[in-house]
């Protein structure tokens, strides 16, 4: 046994020698790169053939560096934060885009969900090239949220370029105040309370987002005891990971570790547990959710998985399992910065993508295979997957071309103006509707550009640049074309006039009568409910 203990003392030793040489090594890598980028900035800040521009020039090395890392990591300097302090005291619109530095290109960090600019179908990683007049070039991040930001109820024209897509998207965006509210909608399933059927929508996980769904369902219960219970988590991004926690806590018993946190070290586990009793410990559960939903929405759904709790339908989440914290950096400025992974109870991660360059890697846990308090397998590193998927349609090519036009947006106006003056009648007519908006399409020489168009384009271009003469080909060609896309709208009939009736909808209705239409139309709510009405269909889904 002394041997034993000596050979592990001499083991803690060496490794303590080891990690301190490592830190002296990795500490004169720092000083080194400090001495040679001061000696590079003076060179240039005296020597270069024009003035150097201190703080732009600055910030763009930072926003480099900061690429190289997570999507994130990011630096906010004095006028990112005196930006913030005043649309925190005005009413100022905006277009629900993040957006930052990336490989020197003003890029869409993240779409807010909830904001025409994503149901619009602008994305994740699509490069902005210009706002209303200006060309973004020169464009500093600041500069940009100074154009995108605005009266609410003005809109704003934004190009922007996916990827590797021959052509430029421009979309014409709304500005609107940011929601404070986090449940958009709380209400009974069906004609009315007698079912017991309670549903809740969370858009987003800010301040009180616990109470918020805690006073919904409880006032629902208050006036006829709930036999089963919807959360929609669908599209919301996360948020504060506290409220998480507080939704979890209404179903499970106290005590509960909800989600649990790591750094590259492992040296600094947290967890977060209930500490409550439950609100619900036994009412059926249903959560919602899709592609679209992360962070703190992975945590909520994840661990009542994780937990047997509740029932999970739709699309497998967005796998963003990565812990930010802000830390106060001189001059009034900060930096959010990536410190730890997220694990839910099972131990697994909800990370789905490993973030690589050649500076740092954030990577998932090579353990994928988990199993559920009751005994279910689930898997780690995937996002969180649904018990039972229901993966809606991706938009076809002609119904993304009328989106990125604005065509719903902007015929809906015109629409509203001429034929609905007695309401919602002029939404009667299928065929009136979409006859006329044909002729709108027409009319209105809408560029209805798909990737067919843009190869023609570039062949024109081609074969004149070869010499060749293809007029008469490039003609017939662009003929057939059109007539496809005509054949397109007809068969993407159902899909284009929900799209327009909603978007009237929204010019006649309130919100609250919006959202109950889209409720009762809704399949994945349908599901939700006849599993609900089933408790011998829930019980063989979690057990």
């Amino acid at each position: 046994m002394k041997r034993i203990v000596r050979t592990a003392s001499v083991l803690v030793v060496a490794l303590l020698l080891f990690a301190a040489f490592r830190t002296q090594d990795d500490l004169f890598e720092l000083r080194k790169n400090f001495e040679i980028f001061g000696a590079l900035y003076e060179e240039i800040a005296i020597n270069y053939v024009d003035d150097v521009r201190p703080q732009p020039f600055l910030r763009s090395g930072i926003d480099a560096m900061l690429a190289q890392l997570d999507p994130y990591t990011h630096f906010y300097d004095e006028a990112d934060m005196v930006d913030m302090q005043l649309m925190q005291r005005r009413k100022v619109g905006t277009v629900g885009l993040n957006v930052g530095q990336r490989g020197n290109r003003l890029t869409v960090l993240a779409p807010e969900s909830n904001a025409d600019a994503y149901k619009q179908g602008i994305r994740t990683g699509d490069i902005l090239i210009q706002i209303g007049e200006t060309l973004t070039g020169e464009l500093s991040v600041e500069e940009a949220y100074d154009l995108l930001m605005g009266q609410p109820g003005t809109t704003i024209d934004v190009q922007v370029k996916r990827g590797s897509e021959l052509g430029i998207r421009t979309f014409v965006l709304p500005r609107t105040l940011p929601k404070t509210q986090n449940v958009s909608y709380s209400g009974y399933l069906g004609p009315d309370s007698t079912a017991g059927m309670a549903y809740v929508r969370l858009d987003q996980f800010g301040q009180r987002s616990a109470r918020e769904v805690k006073r919904a369902f409880r006032n629902m219960n208050r006036d006829v005891p709930l036999k089963g219970m919807i959360l929609d988590l669908r599209s919301n991004p996360g948020g504060i990971v506290s409220e998480a926690v507080g939704i979890v806590e209404l179903f499970v018993p106290s005590g509960t570790v909800v989600v649990s946190t790591r750094n590259k070290f492992d040296s600094a586990v947290q967890e977060l547990r209930t500490d409550e009793d439950p609100l619900f410990p036994d009412t059926p559960l249903v959560v919602l959710m899709d592609r679209y939903s992360a962070s703190a929405s992975e945590i909520v759904a994840g661990a009542l998985q994780d937990l047997d709790r509740a029932v999970i339908l739709g699309e497998t989440s967005f796998g963003k399992g990565l812990v930010q914290t802000t830390r106060p950096l001189p001059h009034n400025s900060l930096l959010k910065l990536t410190i730890s992974h997220y694990y839910l109870p099972t131990g697994r991660t909800i990370q789905s993508f490993d973030v690589n360059s050649a500076s740092a890697r954030v990577a998932t846990p090579t353990a994928t295979a988990f199993t559920t308090q009751g005994g279910r397998a689930v898997r780690g590193g995937f996002g969180v997957e649904p018990d039972e998927a229901h993966r809606l349609p991706d938009p076809s090519e002609i119904e993304s071309v009328l989106l990125q036009e604005s065509a719903f947006f902007l015929f809906a106006d015109t629409w509203v103006n001429d034929r609905c003056a007695s309401g919602l009648s002029c939404l009667d007519s299928d065929a009136d509707l979409f006859d006329s908006f044909r002729t709108w399409l027409r009319d209105s020489n809408a560029s209805l550009t798909t990737h067919s168009d843009l190869l023609v384009s570039q062949l024109e271009e081609e074969a004149e640049a070869q010499g060749y003469a293809l007029s008469d080909e490039l003609v017939a060609l662009r003929s057939e074309l059109q007539q496809q896309k005509e054949r397109q709208l007809e068969s993407e009939r159902g899909r284009i006039l929900e799209r327009i009736k909603r978007e009237v909808r929204t010019r006649l209705q309130t919100e609250i009568e919006r959202i109950q239409l889209e409720i009762r139309l809704d399949p994945l709510v349908g599901r939700g409910i006849e599993l609900l009405e089933n408790r011998a269909a829930i019980d063989a889904i979690l057990r």
